[in-house]
């Protein structure tokens, strides 16, 4: 009986440090961009890591300033995933 509770202890153990651990809601990293002209914030992610987010970072602004973007800004944020991804400021 104590070899089957083990074994079964030993699952439940094994069980929790295979799960991935960015899994959990709120670790995401997001690219936070905010623009002045036009005046707008535009997120992207989730990302596993802070590395990642950061790596894609100047592909979003590059494609910004192709659009006419300017005074482009960019913040690396740990957290929940933002309520819109694009928040328009100005018309």
């Amino acid at each position: 009986m104590v070899a089957l509770y083990l074994f079964g202890m030993y699952v439940a153990a094994f069980w929790i440090l295979t799960q991935p651990t960015g899994s959990g809601r709120g670790r995401e990293w997001w690219v936070e961009v905010d623009t002045e002209s036009p005046k707008r914030t535009y997120y992207f992610g989730p990302y596993d890591s802070k590395d990642r987010a950061s790596n894609n970072t100047n592909g979003y602004i590059t494609d910004l300033e192709k659009k006419g973007a300017k005074n482009i800004s960019i913040n690396i944020k740990q957290g929940r995933e933002p309520s819109q991804l694009k928040a328009r400021e100005e018309s």
